[in-house]
């Protein structure tokens, strides 16, 4: 298990992370504020796929729910990943109040990832359709075009950690500003992988939802009666800043991004460790480097995804790295609303915890009906809730033995 290095002997490590604008696209809307009042009341947007969804390759027989982008937010042209991680870097712009007041030079970057490369443009590719640019197909095309767009000549970097990869976008964007490299980074990721062979594997796997009427309850996290998660697609960019920077431009701060960290689950390629080792062991460190105590953090923002396995090695290690304090921790999964959105999902539930500190409210894991007697965390089941925030945790898990962990606190 291994976390960034601890900075704490560099006066650079004195630098503090703060989160200055958000940008959201998700199956609900291409927007910050449609996206966010969606969830706190508790909708769903998943729903039965047709063959536009799938741009006509709907194998015979197949029938699949899923979490589409919303069409306009995708250019017609373009790579689905890259033109949703520009639309939401661009609201995130916007909101941070960047976009038409600074020029991003050597001092600004971007981190921007995705879980794989561009699947609907390698597809069309495949088809041999067009001339479609070669660049599209490549992983970090995304970062690529959002650095060309705000003229960046910082680093402009691609993580590809599988579900985990939007987390630790936002890690990596944090060290960024931590080690002086930048002032400002655009971070997040983007996915859209709603393609048959993606759909196909994962229903090999056993790991897609089943044996539901409706879709909007497919996705039941914690829930005694769960099978799986369902597919979504979008994107989330934060603007990531170094406060003195925020401050001395009267920026307004959402919170501070104090600490992140990753470690690796080495169960297996598409294993977790029952006990949740790894995990337990990365909040404790993530904790003690942000030099916050256990009784400290009042609400988690879970990985959940509705899988046998995933919720009770979570809930095991939240238990683990808390002790009795687990007791008084609020925790919600979203992946009941908007579906699974695999690369994308670090990076827009970071959002949500982001929102949830601003707004003082932890929106619900919808579709918790009967909770599973091994799952016995609070889960914030089925409505929002206000309550006073302070620390919420972030975590991400991923295939491949991805962990990674996030501390964001509301600001002053």
């Amino acid at each position: 298990m291994s976390t960034f290095a601890d900075r704490s002997a560099n006066p650079l490590s004195s630098r503090q992370v703060v989160v200055t604008g958000v940008g959201l696209v998700t199956p609900f809307g291409a927007g910050r504020e449609i996206s966010w009042s969606a969830i706190r009341h508790g909708q769903s947007a998943v729903r039965w796929l047709d063959a536009d969804d799938l741009n006509g390759a709907v194998p015979d027989g197949a029938q699949w729910v899923g979490a589409t982008a919303p069409r306009e937010s995708l250019s017609a042209s373009s790579e689905p990943v890259v033109s949703l991680a520009l639309t939401a870097a661009r609201e995130a712009m916007t909101h941070a109040r960047l976009a038409s007041t600074l020029v991003l030079s050597e001092r600004g970057g971007c981190v921007i990832g995705t879980s794989k490369l561009g699947l609907r443009s390698f597809a069309r590719a495949m088809r041999q359709t067009d001339d479609l640019p070669h660049e599209l197909l490549w992983p970090n095309a995304a970062a690529l075009a959002v650095a060309a767009e705000w003229k960046l000549s910082g680093p402009a970097l691609c993580p590809v950690a599988a579900c985990a990869t939007g987390l630790v976008s936002l890690i990596r964007g944090a060290d960024l500003i931590r080690s002086g490299e930048c002032d400002v980074v655009l971070a997040g990721s983007s996915d859209a992988s709603l393609v048959p062979i993606v759909l196909g594997s994962f229903q090999r796997l056993g790991v897609l939802a089943r044996g539901f009427d409706e879709p909007t309850a497919a996705c039941r996290p914690f829930d005694a009666e769960r099978s799986g998660f369902v597919i979504g697609e979008g994107a989330a960019v934060l603007v990531l800043e170094d406060r003195a920077h925020a401050a001395a431009r009267g920026a307004t701060v959402l919170a501070e991004f104090v600490a992140g960290g990753m470690a690796s689950d080495p169960s297996g390629l598409t294993q977790v460790d029952p006990a949740g080792t790894a995990l337990a062991w990365l909040i404790r460190d993530v904790l003690r480097r942000a030099n916050v105590l256990p009784e400290d953090i009042d609400a988690l923002n879970l990985h959940g995804t509705a899988t046998r396995a995933n919720d009770v090695a979570e809930t095991r290690a939240v238990r683990a790295a808390f002790g009795s304090a687990a007791d008084h921790l609020a925790c919600s999964s979203q992946k009941g609303a908007i579906g699974h959105l695999l690369g994308a999902a670090g990076s827009v539930e970071s959002a949500l915890a982001v929102l949830s500190l601003r707004d003082q409210i932890l929106p619900p894991t919808i579709n918790l009906r009967s909770p599973d007697p091994e799952c016995d965390l609070d889960y914030v089941a089925n409505q929002t809730r206000p309550r006073r925030l302070r620390n919420v945790l972030k975590l991400s898990l991923g295939f491949g033995g991805h962990v990674a962990v996030g501390l964001f606190r509301a600001s002053p």
